[in-house]
């Protein structure tokens, strides 16, 4: 693997808390780390699985296209994440992914991963982990997606995504990038462009966010917090895994 992606590595060795044997092994099977421009596809929906893809940098958007053109973001991405790690069990991916963001992904084939799994039980779980701690966040998306006003999911939303963001070695920073549209946010939330943007000045009015094109300030980390009703406990999954307490 080229020496100038070692950081990456050592970063995604640190979040997957493997011992250093576990870890050589995996990143020896990894192909050469592959460079994605803002935009580009990184998993097309309906495509035959090969590899495990893990970001290293950048964010990514996971999309579920409908027979009439619509779309739906079904998951937001920070780097340190598996792209499909739910998905390896699958013969076809049932969404595609995009970058948000120019992105470095990993990139493991199956077969390989699979021998791995079977005689090194710490990579099996450290896989499972990571399907456990996104499914958390999937079923936290389904509860404000059906029983949440518009401001309380777009600040939880928010809420979510900088706390993921700090769990991924961001720190504890109230500025952070945030490359979604509001038209991104609109098919994240199940939402009207409109109703998003309303929704956005009223939590701006409020002294709670500031958005740029690029970047979104957290003003009030506690205001927000309390109109998201966010509890971050879903996400300690995470925090555990990045920290090696499994």
């Amino acid at each position: 693997m080229p020496h100038n992606f070692a950081p990456f590595v050592t970063k995604l060795s640190f979040r997957m808390a493997l011992p250093i044997s576990d870890q050589q092994a995996l990143f020896r099977t990894a192909s050469a780390p592959r460079r994605a421009l803002k935009g580009e596809c990184l998993i097309e929906e309906g495509a035959e699985l090969s590899s495990l893809l893990i970001l290293c940098s950048g964010m990514a958007r996971a999309v579920r296209t409908f027979s009439d053109g619509n779309q739906q973001i079904v998951a937001v991405f920070v780097e340190g994440d598996s792209l499909n790690a739910g998905e390896i069990v699958f013969r076809q991916s049932r969404r595609s992914v995009y970058a948000l963001t120019d992105a470095i992904c990993l990139s493991i084939p199956l077969r390989q991963l699979n021998e791995l799994m079977n005689n090194r039980p710490a990579i099996a779980r450290a896989l499972w982990f990571e399907t456990a701690a996104q499914a958390a966040i999937q079923q936290e998306w389904m509860v404000w997606l059906g029983q949440r006003t518009a401001q309380t999911r777009l600040a939880h939303f928010l809420c979510e995504v900088s706390h993921r963001l700090q769990l991924s070695g961001r720190g504890a920073r109230a500025t952070f990038e945030f490359p979604l549209t509001q038209r991104d946010l609109a098919d994240t939330l199940g939402l009207s462009s409109v109703h998003i943007n309303r929704t956005m000045q009223t939590l701006r009015s409020q002294g709670l966010i500031e958005l740029t094109r690029t970047h979104l300030t957290i003003l009030d980390r506690e205001g927000l917090y309390a109109i998201a009703e966010f509890d971050p406990q879903y996400l300690d999954g995470v925090k555990l895994f990045d920290e090696g307490a499994i």
